[in-house]
């Protein structure tokens, strides 16, 4: 696979990263996952504001335009022969001399990506974990920091545990996110899902899956979810830019989850026009 670092492309087994690299040394960084779907990226503009507004709360110049940036995944697709997949986009604060704190030379910027795996046996299990346990970092504005280290320790212990996805539940007792994934709930006909308020990441597919759901005219509510709630909900299911959407359970939870199907029909339908 061919990558792209600061301009240049390189094969994945000739690619380095400085040592002294911000993002390495210290998790300045920040990233975007874009999906490929049929060979194209999908929603990338969406993709590129969210980024844009991460790097106005991080104080970091990007030297490329988001034109610039959407020509170069297009290569990237090409060259690597990418049709379902996903990009990682990755800026950091660059190669630091000096005071980290006080740097202020060009960010490094780094383009890989990976085709699909498998989907996972539906519906996928989930884990409700609580946020105190683990080292999460909550940013208000919401940015999609390069730290991931609590995340990825939650994870860990869900698969360890047989379950595909944890879910986070804050010191309030609100259901917030997954490690990797947002989390929608069905009761009554309405579609809920924790506010970003809360500090939920705004998800690519979130957004979609809500348009989506909007233009089907089903009632939407973001809000606080608190998680003695669980055993009042008659679907819930996860979304992500690599997963699209997942229906869920969890241990003493089953459902039918007539809408999420309904829902994901249609979001695959979208995934193939690229919009």
């Amino acid at each position: 696979m061919l990558l792209f670092i600061n301009g240049s492309w390189v094969s994945e087994n000739e690619a380095v990263i400085p040592f002294q690299d911000g993002g390495f040394l210290y998790g300045d960084s920040l990233f975007e996952s874009i999906r490929v779907a049929a060979g194209r990226s999908f929603r990338i503009h969406k993709n590129l504001e969210r980024l844009r507004q991460g790097l106005n709360v991080i104080r970091l110049e990007l030297p490329w335009s988001s034109k610039e940036l959407i020509e170069i995944c297009n290569t990237f697709i090409a060259k690597n022969n990418l049709q379902d997949g996903l990009l990682r986009l990755i800026v950091t604060r660059g190669t630091i001399t000096g005071s980290p704190w006080n740097f202020s030379g060009a960010p490094n910027v780094y383009l890989t990506g990976r085709s699909l795996p498998p989907l996972p046996e539906l519906p996928v299990k989930l884990e409700f974990v609580q946020e105190k346990d683990y080292p999460i970092a909550r940013f208000f504005p919401a940015i999609k920091s390069g730290n991931y280290l609590g995340n990825m320790l939650a994870k860990r212990d869900a698969e360890q545990n047989g379950s595909f996805e944890p879910i986070f539940v804050n010191r309030d007792g609100l259901i917030t996110e997954g490690a990797l994934r947002n989390i929608f709930f069905v009761r009554d006909g309405i579609l809920l899902t924790p506010g970003l308020a809360l500090g939920v990441l705004p998800g690519i597919m979130r957004d979609t899956v809500l348009e989506i759901a909007s233009s089907e005219g089903i009632r939407i509510q973001e809000e606080a979810i608190s998680s003695s709630a669980l055993s009042t909900f008659s679907e819930a299911f996860i979304s992500s830019t690599g997963i699209g959407i997942l229906p869920a359970v969890w241990d003493g939870f089953r459902s039918t989850h007539k809408l999420t199907y309904h829902l994901r029909d249609l979001l695959e339908a979208r995934l193939k026009t690229g919009k």
